[in-house]
């Protein structure tokens, strides 16, 4: 094994590592077979593609956010804005902003004519 000539760095970045090696390391965990060369190779891989990006990483997909917002347009009656974010365990801002979110989306294919 060589020595680092930065082990102060080294030692900085094993401290707090970055996304990538956060992901890396999560992926070890689960599936410890993909322990190798290859995995190192995919690593650096992910470095070269999106290296210098900085990406937003949304806590719901697409697909489940748009359940969500169907739920509140579902259950909202124009009054009950609480009710409706204590039923689906989110904060009102939330209602208020799919609500209006969605009836930007409903306004606009409207007037598309779809």
């Amino acid at each position: 094994m060589t020595r680092s000539k930065t082990p102060k760095l080294d030692a900085l970045i094993a401290q707090e590592p970055d996304l990538v090696d956060r992901i890396f390391e999560y992926l070890l965990t689960e599936f410890p077979q993909l322990r190798g060369q290859n995995f190192d190779k995919a690593k650096k891989a992910v470095r070269d593609e999106f290296g210098g990006q900085e990406a937003y990483i949304p806590q719901r997909p697409p697909s489940e956010r748009q359940e969500l917002a169907q739920s509140v347009l579902q259950l909202f009656n124009g009054r009950n804005a609480t009710e409706v974010a204590r039923r689906l365990h989110i904060s009102r801002a939330t209602v208020y902003r799919l609500l209006k979110q969605e009836g930007s989306e409903k306004k606009a294919s409207q007037l598309s004519g779809k």
